[in-house]
C-alpha cells in the first residue's frame, strides 16, 4: 500500500519518457553542441547545417545515432515502471516516446532535408535509423523495467554492449563510437545483472542467457562501423538504408562464432561484482523481512 501510494500517475509518463528518450538518450549530442557553443571544442563542418535536435549530419551519425536513439529508448521504457499499474505505464511509456521521436527526429529531418542536395537519400536514411533503433530500446526497456526478472539481463544485453561508446561521446571533441572499453563493459554487465535479481536466488538463473546474448552482441560496436563506412553519397545504402541490417546481421554472425573482439576477462569481474550486488539486494530484503516479523511479534 504504501509503495503504491509513492507510484506517479501514468499520465506523467507521456511527458516524461518522451523527454527522457531525447535528453537521457542524446545527452552526448547535447554536450557537443553546448561544448561548440561555449568554445570547448571546435565546431565541426557539419555545424553549417544549423543546430539539429538530432545529429543527421554530424561526423560517425550512423553509428551515434543508433547508439544514442537506443540508449534514449532504454531509458524511456524503464519509466512505464513508475506508476502502480504496468499496463498503463507501458501505454504511456510507448506513447511518450513516439512522441519524442516524431518531435526531434521529425524536426532534424526537415531542416537536414533542406540543407541537402536534391535526390540525397541520407536524411530519410536517418530518420529511418533513429526510429528503428529507438524502438528497439523502447522494447528492451519495456521488458527490463516491467519483464520478468530473468529476461531482464537479455534486455539490457545490446545496451551494456554500447555504453562505451555513449559515455565517450560526452567528451569534448568525441563522437558517439563503441570502442569496446572492457572495465566499463565489465562494470555496467556486473551491475545490470545484480540488479535483475528480485529477492529470488533462482533469478540469478536468468544471467545465462544474459550472458549469451551479450557474447553475441559484442560484436555491435565494429558492425556498425562497417555500416558507416559503407555509406557514401549514391552508395547502395544510401539508397536502400534498410540494406544496412543484413550487413550488420551478418558482421554479428559471423563475430559471435570466435573469440576475437571478446572480453573475456570482462566476464570474471562481471560475474563477481553481479555477484556482490545481488548478494547484498538480498541481504538487506531479508534483514528487512526479519525486522518487520520482530515488530509484529
Amino acid at each position: 500500500m504504501a509503495e503504491t501510494q509513492h507510484r506517479i500517475s501514468a499520465w506523467w509518463v507521456l511527458p516524461i519518457s518522451a523527454i527522457v528518450w531525447w535528453v537521457g538518450g542524446f545527452l552526448p549530442w547535447i554536450a557537443q553542441l553546448s561544448y561548440q557553443v561555449t568554445g570547448f571544442a571546435r565546431a565541426s563542418d557539419a555545424a553549417a547545417a544549423g543546430l539539429l535536435p538530432l545529429p543527421f549530419t554530424a561526423d560517425g551519425a550512423v553509428v551515434g545515432l543508433v547508439v544514442m536513439a537506443l540508449m534514449g529508448g532504454l531509458l524511456a521504457g524503464v519509466t512505464a515502471r513508475l506508476p502502480a499499474s504496468r499496463g498503463a505505464g507501458a501505454g504511456a511509456a510507448i506513447a511518450g516516446t513516439l512522441l519524442g521521436m516524431a518531435g526531434a527526429a521529425g524536426s532534424s529531418w526537415w531542416l537536414a532535408a533542406g540543407a541537402t542536395v536534391p535526390g540525397d537519400a541520407m536524411p530519410i536514411g536517418m530518420l529511418v535509423v533513429t526510429v528503428g533503433a529507438g524502438l528497439v530500446g523502447l522494447a528492451a526497456g519495456l521488458l527490463a523495467g516491467i519483464g520478468p526478472a530473468a529476461l531482464r539481463g537479455v534486455a539490457l544485453a545490446l545496451p551494456v554492449v554500447l555504453l562505451d561508446g555513449w559515455l565517450w561521446g560526452l567528451l569534448p571533441g568525441n563522437d558517439v563510437s563503441p570502442t569496446g572499453s572492457s572495465w566499463v563493459l565489465a562494470s555496467a554487465l556486473g551491475v545490470a545483472f545484480g540488479l535483475c535479481v528480485d529477492g529470488k536466488p533462482l533469478d540469478l538463473l536468468g544471467w545465462l542467457p544474459a550472458a549469451g546474448t551479450v557474447w553475441v552482441l559484442q560484436s555491435t560496436g565494429p558492425a556498425l562501423l562497417t555500416v558507416q563506412e559503407n555509406i557514401w553519397p549514391g552508395s547502395a545504402l544510401t539508397e536502400n538504408p534498410l540494406s544496412a541490417a543484413g550487413i550488420a546481421g551478418r558482421e554479428i554472425a559471423s563475430a559471435a562464432l570466435t573469440t576475437e573482439g571478446h572480453q573475456l576477462g570482462a566476464w570474471v569481474v562481471a560475474l563477481l561484482l553481479g555477484a556482490a550486488i545481488a548478494a547484498l539486494r538480498l541481504s538487506r530484503e531479508a534483514g528487512d523481512e526479519g525486522e518487520l516479523s520482530e515488530a509484529w511479534a
